[in-house]
Order: C-alpha cells, then structure tokens, then sequence
C-alpha cells in the first residue's frame, strides 16, 4: 500500500487532514441472485456520461445486476425537466439515476416543498454527484423523516477537511470565491464557508459573477473577478462545486495564475483536467461505483430508499499539480510529498 493510500481520519500532523484514496464503497461479494429478473434503470444526466456513469455501469455489473438503461441527457438546460419526468411516469423505470443538485430538485423538490403534480414521488430516485443534500434541501434536516423515494450520494469532502487541505500547503487567511448566484448548490457551500471562517480562522472574499445581457452568468467576467480577489489580498482561490466555474475552470484558473494566486479545488476536473494546485477530491468512478452499491439495495434486496442512508464517501485523493506549484513558487513540503498524488 502506497503511503497515500490512507483511510479517512488519519491526521498528519496539526493540520488534522481527511484523506484517503478512494475505493469502492461496495464490498466485493459472490453474485447476487436476482430471480432471472432484469431491471429498468433511467438517467437523468446534467452534461452527458462521466466517469461517475461509466464507474456506475461497472459496478452494476461486478454485482451480477443486469439491466436496461435509458439515459436522459438535459444538456444542461433544466427546462427539459417537466418532458423526462413526463416520460419517466410513462415508463415507470425500477430506479432514476439523477446526476447532479439542479437534476435532482427538478425531479424530485425540496423535501418540504413536494409537488406530485410535478415531481416524482412513487419512483426510487438515487442521486449522485450533490454536493450538499442538506444545504440544498433535498436531504431533510436532522430530526425529519428520510424521504421515501430518495436516497443518494455527495461527492465533496467536509468543508473543514477541504480547509484543512489547504493549510496544509500553504497559510491561508483570505480565500476568495468567484461563484454563480443562481446555483444552488453553490449558494449552500458559500453559506457553509461563511459560518466555518471565524473558527477556522480566514476572511471569505465574496465575488459573485455578474449576469450579462440575456440574463445569463457572464463568463467574460471572470478575469476582472480573480483581478480583484488578487487586489484584496486573496492567498487561494476556492473552486467549490459550481457548474458554471466547473465548465468555465481554464479561465478561473488561468486568470489566477496571471494574478499569483494558486487554486483549490473539491471536485476532480479542475485539477486533473485543468491547472487548479490543489485538491482534496472524490474520484468520479468511485462515487458512481458507491451509488451502484445503493441501487443494489434498492433494486435487489428490496430496501426502501428511506432505508438507505445519505452518505459521502470515507476517503478522499489529496492532489498536486506539480507544474502550477512550480511556476507560481509554491513548493510542497516534504510531508505533503510522502502522501500527495502529484500530478505532473
């Protein structure tokens, strides 16, 4: 076992950090007996397969569970919402696979604001990819019953691990965040960013993209953003999980290396895919191999999703990317060396 290949909870050192490289959340075990019976499973997907679907597939397989897959590709565009939900009424799938916050509130709603005029409510849904189910009101809060056709999936680590993360490469009192305000996602871990800094000790640096003339996040804004995040004395850049910073991550991070200020990220493209510095992240493959283990329960041993509880996964991947660290003059330390994944 490689040195980094560390269970959640081990601590290195004052910085007290959660890291692991992910596995598999299922326990490998004989093929289940499924009675002959194939299922019907629908995906309701915000951009098109990921590695979360294709780690989704594998697992199912691993497990002996044969099914049908009809996939649902919004293509970004929530409008298609009201059309899915209207044809997967029709077809009445076994199980709906929802990728993401926005998908799983178009399907499903906030738990104290259910419309079965409009939402689904006599299909199991399991959702992956959400970053904070509490925060965006599909999970209840604590003390209220679990929704009965829910259950699912988060993808991030604990925001004070993620902080924790951070300072263990570098001291960090500002951390700035361009974010879209029209997420939800991303307005749930702002407020949770802004409740953790005075006991973690940094300022949050707010910079909301502003929209452009059709209403829309105005992306061409980015680099003025990161400008003055720099001009206010941001140390780090926080790429949190924000679609439209995820799909806009080669201007965020370029912008920040032209201004000297490094990028963490929660999530894996920004850093595998792009030039984020750090990351304390949930490999794609392995949050879909972990929802396949929950579909299992529903699909094979006949749980109710009420059962079957909302989790995240137990380990995490610390990344580097070494050529950013190098240009920007941030070289880890030999403790971050030993454990970290570098990326080069």
């Amino acid at each position: 076992m490689r040195r980094r290949d560390l269970l959640v909870g081990l601590c290195t050192g004052a910085a007290g950090l959660l890291i692991g490289r992910p596995v598999s959340a299922a326990t490998p075990a004989a093929t289940p007996a499924t009675g002959g019976r194939r299922f019907r499973i629908a995906m309701v997907l915000w951009r098109g397969e990921t590695d979360a679907e294709a780690g989704f597939r594998r697992e199912l397989s691993a497990l002996g569970i044969e099914a049908d897959i009809d996939v649902h590709d919004i293509a970004r565009n929530l409008d298609q919402l009201p059309a899915v939900i209207a044809d997967l009424r029709r077809s009445k799938p076994d199980l709906v696979y929802a990728w993401g916050t926005g998908v799983t509130l178009g399907l499903v709603g906030r738990w104290d604001a259910v419309d079965p005029a409009v939402h689904l409510t006599d299909v199991p849904v399991l959702f992956t990819m959400v970053s904070s189910p509490r925060g965006a009101g599909i999970q209840p809060p604590e003390g209220q019953p679990p929704r009965p056709n829910v259950t699912g999936v988060s993808h991030i680590a604990p925001l004070p691990a993620q902080i924790n993360a951070i300072k263990a490469f570098l001291p960090m009192r500002r951390l700035g965040v361009v974010y879209n305000p029209a997420e939800t996602n991303s307005l749930a871990n702002l407020s949770e960013l802004r409740a953790l800094a005075p006991t973690a000790g940094f300022q949050l640096l707010e910079a909301p993209v502003p929209t452009d003339a059709d209403g829309q996040p105005d992306a061409t804004a980015i680099p003025d953003l990161v400008a003055d995040l720099g001009r206010r004395g941001a140390d780090i850049l926080y790429i949190g999980p924000d679609n439209f910073v995820g799909a806009n991550r080669d201007a965020l991070t370029g912008a920040g290396i032209e201004a000297g200020i490094p990028a963490f990220t929660a999530t894996e493209l920004e850093i595998r895919e792009s030039q984020a510095m750090i990351g304390l992240v949930s490999r794609y493959a392995t949050v879909g191999q972990f929802a396949a283990d929950k579909a299992r329960q529903v699909l094979v041993d006949g749980k109710s999703p009420s059962s079957i509880p909302i989790e995240t996964l137990q380990r995490f991947s610390y990344l580097v990317r070494l050529p950013v660290a190098l240009r920007l003059g941030r070289y880890p330390s030999l403790q971050l060396i030993d454990y970290a994944e570098m990326i080069r």
